[in-house]
């Protein structure tokens, strides 16, 4: 009865470690293919002219942009970079009128400090997969790095 037991404990154990070992390398996988769609090339624009497109046409600038991966330059307006733990670096885009124009989140961990020295005014290029509006009434960039 014990031998059973024992044997049963060891298939159990086995079976956890095989589905732990899946389970990393599907989640590595996954993160290998969003770092290499990051690194691939992408439309670029400036970003008064993904705003300008996305104000004139929503559906036609989805159409074009959304889901796809664009190289967007800009004047940097504010800076979010929260401390590890607390949410990830974003930027947010302004015209000349220091109207708000376009969203960059999801920044790296590794990016706070780059993102920390940036300052209000300063041109950056930023590239990102182009969500549309999401949740606002300017477009977003997800998983965003600074060029």
């Amino acid at each position: 009865m014990k031998t059973k037991k024992n044997n049963l404990t060891m298939a159990l154990v086995a079976s956890l470690w095989l589905a732990l070992a899946l389970g990393c390398s599907n989640l590595r996988k996954a993160m290998d293919e969003k770092r290499a769609e990051r690194e691939g090339p992408g439309v670029s624009l400036s970003a008064e002219d993904l705003s300008k497109a996305y104000a004139a046409n929503e559906a036609d600038a989805d159409q074009q942009y959304q889901g796809k991966l664009v190289i967007v330059t800009g004047t940097v307006g504010t800076v979010s970079a929260p401390d590890e733990g607390m949410g990830r670096p974003a930027i947010v885009l302004v015209d000349a009128k220091q109207k708000e124009i376009v969203n960059c989140f999801g920044f790296p961990a590794d990016a706070r400090d780059s993102i920390r020295k940036l300052k209000p005014g300063q041109k950056v290029t930023v590239k990102g997969k182009c969500m549309g509006k999401v949740a606002s009434d300017i477009p977003s960039l997800e998983d965003s790095v600074l060029q």
